[in-house]
């Protein structure tokens, strides 16, 4: 026990971190060695991170090399810390991660809380954290795929600033996410060939993809190799480094192509709110591919997905294609069976 009594007097011995801590309370007031106790209990807390200085790269890197961790794991890490300023463990809370997580789905959002509480909670086992912050779970919904009508994206491209025009076509076009769009270097594209690949470190799956570039790709690669200068790395370079971020500028686009609606804000005014995302432009991609016919199976390989079912949240957008099937059902009839060869 932590609180023993010895003659009259009440003793504390707490093993804090592999260390045991024992001393007299100085008191035979059960209530008031209790409260003595939780106080030096506290103080051992206190102590241990000022001592340690742990910082939430720190959390990220113990819990990255405690077990193995797929490439996807790894991917949803960069891209977080990407948005997350580093800062001491103790100043990580859950006001921090929410607005770090501003604008994600609800499924994004609890993916994401998942791996920032086993990294927290791993963090804590290991005594750089007395508590953690806790997270709440959003409820999720099925939702429609948001995928842009032709109407819609020749709004869209007219709007959009000339550093995301070549992007938002190479996505449209190709299907690949937003990072692999704008960190998408010279070393990854052969237009003799008319291909491209991401790395296995940057795909969402750990897997390598091959990228076949349709006609309207190889156009947005040559406009950007005629605008390339001197040896930058990088095929979509903004004053010479990748696009970091585009959230103003994709926001102010939206609300010039009237993508969105203008709804009231906390004092009144009224705000505009976007109703399409960057990653929208990829389901746009697969949509249009379904409903051109293209199968899912193929889809797949097209898209880098490692799960079907993934794919199959577009399979209701291919009516035409599988209209042809539809005279199949028949009443079958053993005469009906192909003559054998």
């Amino acid at each position: 026990m932590s609180l023993y009594r010895r003659a009259k007097i009440w003793w504390i011995c707490i093993v804090h971190q592999g260390e045991r801590v024992r001393r007299s309370t100085g008191t035979s007031d059960k209530k008031k060695a209790q409260q003595i106790h939780d106080q030096i209990k506290a103080e051992l807390w206190t102590s241990r991170r000022q001592r340690n200085g742990h910082s939430w790269i720190d959390a990220c890197t113990l819990w990255l090399t405690a077990a193995p961790r797929s490439e996807s794991e790894r991917y949803s890490l960069r891209a977080f810390n990407l948005a997350y300023r580093d800062r001491p463990l103790e100043e990580c809370s859950t006001e921090s991660f929410e607005e770090a997580l501003v604008g994600k789905t609800p499924g994004t959002f609890n993916r994401y809380r998942a791996m920032i509480t086993a990294i927290l909670n791993h963090a804590q086992s290991m005594g750089w954290l007395a508590t953690t912050p806790k997270i709440p779970l959003r409820k999720t919904a099925p939702q429609r795929i948001r995928f842009l009508t032709h109407e819609e994206w020749e709004r869209l491209l007219d709007a959009l600033p000339a550093h995301l025009k070549g992007p938002a076509r190479f996505a449209v076009a190709t299907g690949l996410r937003q990072r692999n769009v704008t960190h998408l270097a010279w070393s990854q594209v052969d237009l003799e060939r008319s291909l491209a690949w991401v790395h296995p470190e940057e795909s969402k799956s750990g897997k390598p993809i091959g990228v076949p570039l349709s006609s309207d790709a190889v156009a947005v690669l040559k406009e950007q190799a005629a605008l390339r200068k001197e040896d930058c790395p990088w095929v979509f370079a903004y004053r010479g480094a990748p696009i970091a971020k585009i959230k103003s500028a994709w926001k102010r686009a939206l609300e010039r192509a009237e993508l969105g609606d203008f709804v009231d804000g906390p004092d009144g005014e009224k705000v505009f709110q976007p109703n399409l995302r960057w990653h929208d432009l990829r389901h746009t991609w697969a949509s249009w591919h379904v409903m051109s016919g293209t199968p899912v199976e193929v889809l797949q390989k097209l898209g880098g997905w490692s799960d079907l079912r993934m794919v199959m949240r577009y399979g209701h957008l291919a009516q035409d294609y599988l209209a042809s099937f539809a005279e199949n059902a028949k009443p079958w009839k053993p005469d009906n069976r192909p003559p054998k060869k």
